[in-house]
């Protein structure tokens, strides 16, 4: 049996068990999907002391940097924004992966959702450089919307195409103008914006919780969104694809893997 896991800190709200363990019911895997509670700077102690256990694993806030120093390989887009969100241990050792910037392009494409040429990111952490990764290719400028100034050079880094220009916290009202908006925050981060018209599509990275005050009134507002959800199992389908033995059978199965996973989780919140 292959045993595969998610770690990250706070764990408990974690739907990732969920999704995957429905994905390998569909696939036919005999596979098990766990969740660790795993802090900052525990990540080398728990790689360490679960040698050998895991096909992959799974990485959440607040260790998708800290992974980027442990692993034998890391892919280019991982070292580009600067975050691992899968680890695949195999004959090559263990290798780390970024399956969200796919996830991004996977969610827009499903929903069909085009991306403009100006889009805007609120936030600032790992989330935020895979959705700058992930419109880099379509977008010409990328307004970014960051609550502290020390990240302003990885966001812009995130980019190899578009133009990134951070602007401070205090005017992301601003960036409900934009015809496509991002959001990337932590719980809370977003409650107080007021929403006056929702002409865009909101693109909200969290499920939890469910949904985002932010959302919430988008939503009120008849405004077009994509959720939390969407990029959780978008991503996890990834992660699918580079943890299996036989890649194509999930790109054989992508929609019915999307459609199963996502009802599963729905189930859960």
């Amino acid at each position: 049996m292959m045993r595969a896991a998610v770690l990250g800190s706070p764990i408990v709200h974690s739907l990732s068990p969920v999704i995957h363990q429905r994905a390998y019911d569909v696939l036919g895997w005999n596979w098990t999907f766990s969740k660790y509670e795993v802090t900052a700077g525990q990540l080398l102690t728990f790689l360490t002391e679960h040698s050998g256990e895991f096909r992959g694993l799974s990485l959440t806030m607040p260790l998708k940097e800290e992974a980027l120093g442990l692993l034998d390989n890391v892919t280019e887009l991982s070292k580009r924004v600067c975050a691992i969100n899968t680890i695949v241990f195999d004959d090559l050792g263990s290798r780390g992966f970024n399956t969200d910037v796919q996830g991004f392009l996977d969610a827009l494409e499903y929903r069909k959702v085009a991306i403009p040429e100006e889009v805007a990111v609120l936030g600032g952490g790992a989330t935020a450089r895979s959705a700058i990764a992930a419109v880099d290719n379509f977008a010409k400028r990328i307004m970014v919307y960051s609550r502290t100034e020390h990240r302003t050079r990885a966001l812009v880094n995130s980019a190899e195409h578009a133009i990134v220009t951070v602007r401070p916290w205090e005017e992301v009202r601003d960036a409900l103008e934009y015809e496509l908006i991002i959001s990337t925050t932590p719980k809370g981060a977003t409650d107080g914006i007021n929403v006056k018209r929702a002409e865009g599509t909101l693109f909200e990275s969290l499920y939890h919780p469910w949904p985002t005050e932010l959302l919430r009134k988008w939503q009120g507002k008849s405004g077009n969104s994509l959720d939390g959800l969407d990029l959780l199992v978008w991503q996890a389908i990834g992660q699918l694809e580079v943890m299996s033995l036989n890649p194509l059978e999930i790109v054989d199965s992508r929609v019915e893997l999307f459609t199963a996973m996502r009802n599963a989780a729905l189930t859960h919140i």
